[in-house]
């Protein structure tokens, strides 16, 4: 070791946390994965928004939240370290007070691009000239934002580790999940996606067992759903969605009437006699199966799962098919079964193939 390293070293020592032993220091590694999460985001948005179809106004929307919100992670990220971090370095350290003067410069720097980029997709709808200025300004935005990443892990977190204590480096994730809360799954997601399975547990581990039950239920798919709508531009045919949700509400009303007057409705259904007495609770029974293939139509249409929905919808074709079928083998309303069931069936099936289409 030569005169300045050895300097240098004794330097760190005096100027670290007085009473902070070594298995006190901060895992700084949490950092490396957040950036991995940060670089992989604005290059996807680059990406996405350069291949949006001119006048695309639809894809353009789904871009835009997302950019917002990437945005919103990175400035609460970033004034996490302006509030907690720089000013306590700064105040323990000498020799290397130029690298912590050095990242709040670079954050000036990240912020002027970010201005740029909000600036840029404020009026953007989609449109072939305001998808190239704003592709225009992420990747300048890119460019400043990864030389800082790659200057902070290589010469701030090294620092960071000698100076702070794991409570004061811990500080600035907390800053920001109060500042993100509403967006905490989104942004969990976000630095989860690439991480080690080492990396995950670590992150998760530090965690309240609520927080990570409620993240594998709820945050997870939340962020899976988010993925696939900005990475992939597919759509799902508007009339097979409207088919759904026609079927959805006819047969929730169907269950209903049944439930309600079933010796009225059933009249309706095309057969030449109904069952009466104790067998007439058989008509209860039909009311009810019907509300609930209504009511689980209507949900997966809520839930965005139409994928899931075109093979549900395929499989319930099978159910107004075999209406009309039973209705014409016992000598029932041929126009009932033809122009009730079958109808049904068609409209049903037709449904399925549209939203199993994808464009």
């Amino acid at each position: 070791m030569n005169t300045n390293e050895a300097t240098t070293s004794a330097a760190n020592h005096l100027a670290s946390p007085s009473g902070a032993a070594k298995a006190d220091r901060p895992d700084t590694h949490s950092m490396v994965v957040i950036h991995r999460g940060l670089r992989r985001e604005a290059r996807v948005l680059a990406e996405q928004i350069g291949a949006v179809r001119d006048g695309d106004a639809r894809r353009a929307r789904v871009l835009s939240k997302h950019l917002r919100d990437y945005l919103i992670g990175l400035h609460h990220h970033h004034t996490g370290e302006d509030e907690l971090i720089w000013p306590l370095l700064l105040a323990r350290v000498d020799l290397d007070s130029d690298v912590v003067l050095r990242m709040e410069e670079q954050h000036e720097r990240v912020a002027a691009t970010i201005a740029t980029v909000r600036e840029k997709a404020a009026g953007w709808r989609g449109d072939k000239a305001g998808s190239a200025a704003l592709v225009a300004a992420l990747d300048e935005h890119r460019a400043v934002l990864a030389e800082h990443l790659d200057d902070e892990e290589a010469n701030l977190l090294p620092i960071a580790e000698r100076h702070l204590t794991a409570a004061e480096w811990n500080a600035q994730g907390e800053h920001f999940a109060r500042s993100a809360r509403h967006r905490a799954p989104l942004f969990l997601g976000i630095v989860l996606e690439d991480a080690t399975p080492e990396e995950r547990a670590a992150f998760l581990g530090g965690l309240p067992a609520p927080v990570r039950w409620a993240w594998n239920a709820v945050g997870r798919p939340l962020h899976a759903r988010r993925v696939r709508r900005v990475r992939t531009d597919e759509r799902v045919s508007r009339v097979g969605r409207v088919l759904a949700a026609l079927t959805g509400v006819g047969i929730l009303y169907v269950g209903a009437s049944y439930l309600a007057a079933p010796e009225a409705t059933a009249a309706g259904f095309g057969l030449p006699a109904w069952p009466t007495g104790d067998a007439a609770a058989f008509l209860t029974l039909k009311g009810l199966r019907d509300a609930g293939t209504g009511l689980a139509v209507l949900a997966l249409l809520a839930a965005r799962q139409h994928r899931a929905l075109g093979w549900v919808m395929l499989a319930f074709a099978t159910i107004p098919a075999g209406d009309a079928l039973t209705v014409l083998a016992h000598d029932g309303s041929v126009a009932r079964a033809l122009g009730v069931h079958a109808a049904t069936a068609v409209a049903v099936l037709a449904s399925g193939l549209l939203l199993l289409r994808r464009k």
